[in-house]
């Protein structure tokens, strides 16, 4: 698929609403949210290593201005950009980033997955720099700060991304349940898959009396009482390419006060290559044992996919440090990588750094050919275009 075509599935009508139903625009003069929308992900793409300065010149540069030509106007400094970060309604971004899902699934539509992947990642400065944030306990850490971004991941695209500061989201088992359930919510079929930083016991619970489908891993020295083999004409070992399973088996799983309501499956196993023991846990019931493990392997996709966000779009990075703009470049970031996503996939393209390139590429020769074909051979017009709201 082009650029072109891609970015027509965003048309300026939609951003328009969006912009309309969330009053975006109440007292804004020049970055109008449609504009603001635009420079934001334009500079994430361009831009290696992105700044409010960079973002400040990106909004001067003849690409942008011929990209955005309908609401640019005149000139911003960095200064402004930045207090527009910290002020704009950041619901404008969460509404675009799920629409952009809503389309670009179906675009992605033959590639539909049953399995959705859960993780998290911190970004963490120094007290002095944000003022957001919670704090870790002991030794310094009451001079840092850490955010945690906690991202759904199917399809090969981020469906649901959620931002947390708060103290008691430095727990996995309350930020990545409560993302887990917040999926679930629309779509209880996709099995969710996520690391072992959820280890409460009612967690396993509450997503099993929710019929919430899940593969995880287990602590292989967590207890357990074993009830009943999963399938007793299973011969074990069983081998894999890079597994050999020992067993598998219908558990009761106990904490350290009590003992959870529901049965969930142990699967043992050992890694060929290193020996190491590793147990996944499920509640599904039709996966054999096989299955289930390539089912969990999935899961390092959504590591690549952090790789890429923090690598190439400079997500680590936080140009504006309050809980306003982080929201926003959160959203801006997902959509970012949505956008590059579908050109990735529609052209046959591996890794990343080739289809930003790429990208880039192709969205510069289509705002060309719209300044051809705005001043229509006529050097005295193309110099009324290129002067055009720099006052």
């Amino acid at each position: 698929m082009e650029v072109k075509k891609i970015l027509d599935l965003i048309p300026n009508k939609l951003l328009e609403k969006l912009a309309i139903e969330t009053e975006v625009n109440v007292f804004s003069k020049k970055l109008y949210g449609e504009v603001f929308f635009k420079l934001l992900v334009y500079s994430i793409l361009s831009q290696n290593d992105n700044s409010l300065r960079a973002m400040e010149s990106t909004y001067e540069s003849l690409f942008f201005k011929l990209l955005s030509r309908k609401y640019h106007k005149g000139k911003v400094t960095y200064s402004s950009i930045s207090t527009r970060l910290s002020n704009i309604n950041p619901d404008y971004f969460e509404n675009i980033f799920k629409v952009c899902i809503k389309i670009f699934k179906k675009e992605l539509g033959d590639e539909k997955e049953q399995v959705i992947r859960f993780d998290s990642t911190i970004v963490s400065l120094g007290t002095k720099l944000l003022n957001v944030g919670y704090h870790l306990k002991g030794g310094d850490a009451d001079k840092v700060r850490q955010l945690k971004f906690t991202i759904g991941y199917a399809n090969s695209i981020p469906e649901i991304a959620q931002f947390y500061q708060q103290q008691q989201y430095t727990s996995e088992n309350v930020a990545l349940k409560e993302v887990i359930l917040l999926q679930a919510e629309q779509d209880k079929k996709t099995i969710k898959v996520f690391d072992r930083g959820i280890t409460s016991r009612n967690t396993y619970d509450e997503f099993t009396d929710k019929k919430i489908l899940f593969v995880s891993r287990l602590n292989s020295n967590a207890v357990h009482a074993v009830v009943k083999k999963y399938d007793d004409d299973i011969k074990m070992p069983l081998e894999t390419e890079s597994l050999t399973i020992f067993s598998d088996n219908w558990c009761q799983l106990y904490s350290s006060n009590s003992k959870a309501n529901n049965l969930v499956r142990r699967i043992e196993a050992v890694v060929n290559e290193t020996k190491e023991t590793i147990v996944f846990v499920t509640n599904i019931t039709e996966l054999p044992a096989i299955e289930v493990t390539e089912v969990y392997k999935k899961r390092w996709e959504i590591e690549v996919f952090f790789k890429f966000i923090k690598q190439l779009l400079n997500f680590s990075h936080l140009i504006n440090r309050t809980e306003n703009g982080i929201k926003v470049m959160l959203y801006a970031t997902m959509i970012s990588a949505v956008l590059l996503t579908v050109f990735k996939k529609s052209k046959k393209l591996n890794g990343y750094k080739i289809p930003v390139m790429k990208f880039l590429n192709e969205l510069e020769i289509e705002i060309v050919k719209e300044l051809v074909i705005l001043c229509d051979g006529n050097e005295e017009k193309l110099n009324e275009i290129l002067l055009c709201n720099t006052s």
